[in-house]
């Protein structure tokens, strides 16, 4: 089983304000840029405001030269770490060949590996996309045309559900997915045949609340295609209780004949410590379509495929699916080296190791007045803060402080988040923690702390 370290709740206590340290400068050069990123740019997330430039295995240097330990694994689409040289090599090699032929013609490259995916997976049939977000689009589009032709649901009447708190990407075929929100509806993407929501009662299907699904199900399992969830996802639950929640999803669909989509974008690759994050559920579970992405290229190259059996994506056909960057030579050469980096450094197994050196590492700070629980997947781990009232202590506060001192992370509301390179040595690994400890004790002696505030927001 994989590690994971058990929440406990931090006792009440007031925040703590230490002799002031002053306040944290970002430098001229970071400053800059900065600027010029608030003046001309618009969308993304909500980043510290750190300016890399260059990366290697688990280190980052920012434009003043500076090095960082690569908290983020950038959102897990570096698993193989930053510039791996197998996989740099064999993109050279690509690329001084033919980086780009695409769909107006054929590769050499995409039957062959095609066939590989397909029986390393057992699946029939694999199609490509670019990026994360259009394979799970794509999955989705898939099931919805298979429920009208095969189950012979009316087209404007066939449902795809997903759960609160879920992520499967922005673009305005899959947003909607996601939870309400006034931005999307103001883009005009809500949707009742792709929701979390109950069509009966508009209530949201609570991600870890199986009834609400069950309920859901028994009066519109004859309209629902699919159920698209990331089966280990590591947003505030415990590790039994997202493997028992997701399990529970598996087990309705069957019951119903519903299609279960398992995306695996972001903890697939070996992340959580087995290939595929559903491989938590038990031997006899198989997704009926298998969304992957992100470092199933290493990060080296943007790359997304489904997967599938024959009754099911035999639906497609031309003209209905297909992407000018779509499986190039490029895309496979970077596929294909990353997955065999993956199995020949034995990375799956060292992201579980990870998770237990984290575990150990982090023992002690489960009685930090400001944590109140860290959750562990293997190489992907979570460290719940106990915010205050007076903005003294916050995630972003933590995160910033801890970039200040060579560490970077992704701070979210209440939260620390992380994924590390499964090339991060056990001296890395101690090195980041012991920057996260300081941090921790540290945050209420600065006044200002770059990143403790999205910088649009001035």
């Amino acid at each position: 089983m994989i590690s994971q370290a058990i929440q406990r709740v931090a006792p009440a206590v007031e925040t703590v304000v230490k002799p002031s340290l002053g306040s944290i400068r970002l430098t001229p050069e970071a400053q800059h840029l900065q600027q010029l990123e608030i003046d001309y740019t618009v969308g993304g997330f909500t980043p510290l405001p750190g300016f890399f430039e260059r990366g290697q295995g688990a280190k980052l240097w920012d434009i003043n030269g500076r090095e960082y330990l690569d908290f983020i694994c950038m959102f897990s689409a570096g698993n193989q770490g930053h510039c791996h040289p197998k996989i740099v090599a064999a993109m050279i090699e690509q690329m001084q060949k033919a980086y780009l032929i695409n769909t107006s013609t054929h590769n050499t490259k995409w039957p062959v590996f095609a066939e590989m995916m397909c029986k390393r997976f057992g699946y029939d049939k694999i199609s490509a996309m670019v990026t994360g977000a259009e394979a799970a689009d794509l999955a989705c589009k898939i099931v919805r045309r298979h429920a009208h032709k095969v189950r012979g649901i009316p087209a404007e009447d066939v449902l795809v559900l997903a759960v609160s708190g879920s992520y499967h990407g922005l673009t305005g075929g899959v947003w909607n997915l996601q939870d309400p929100s006034p931005a999307r509806t103001e883009y005009g993407l809500d949707s009742k045949q792709q929701t979390n929501v109950n069509p009966s009662t508009g209530e949201l299907l609570r991600y870890g609340e199986i009834e609400d699904l069950e309920k859901c199900l028994e009066q519109h399992h004859d309209r629902v295609a699919a159920i698209i969830i990331e089966s280990i996802r590591n947003t505030g639950n415990t590790f039994e209780q997202e493997v028992k929640y997701a399990r529970g999803v598996y087990d309705l669909c069957k019951k119903y004949g519903v299609l279960f989509i398992a995306d695996e974008v972001r903890m697939g690759s070996g992340k959580t410590g087995k290939f595929f994050s559903f491989n938590h559920l038990g031997d006899d579970v198989k997704p009926d379509m298998l969304v992957i992405g992100k470092s199933m290229t290493g990060g080296a190259y943007p790359a997304s495929f489904v997967l599938g059996p024959e009754e099911i994506m035999t639906v497609v056909g031309p003209y209905e699916s297909g992407s000018t960057f779509a499986h190039t030579p490029l895309a496979i050469a970077a596929a294909e080296a990353a997955i065999r980096v993956l199995d020949e450094e034995h990375m799956v197994e060292r992201a579980h190791a990870i998770g237990e050196k984290f575990t150990q590492l982090t023992e002690s700070l489960h009685d930090h007045p400001y944590v109140t629980g860290i959750e562990v997947r293997g190489a992907d781990f979570s460290i719940t803060i106990k915010e205050d009232v007076a903005g003294k202590v916050t995630a972003r506060r933590i995160g910033g402080l801890c970039l200040h001192k060579g560490l970077l992370l992704y701070p979210l509301e209440g939260r620390l988040r992380m994924s590390v390179t499964m090339v991060m040595t056990d001296e890395q690994l101690e090195q980041g923690v012991r920057i996260i400890k300081q941090a921790l004790d540290e945050v209420t002696s600065y006044d200002e702390i770059p990143g403790e505030k999205w910088h649009r927001s001035h």
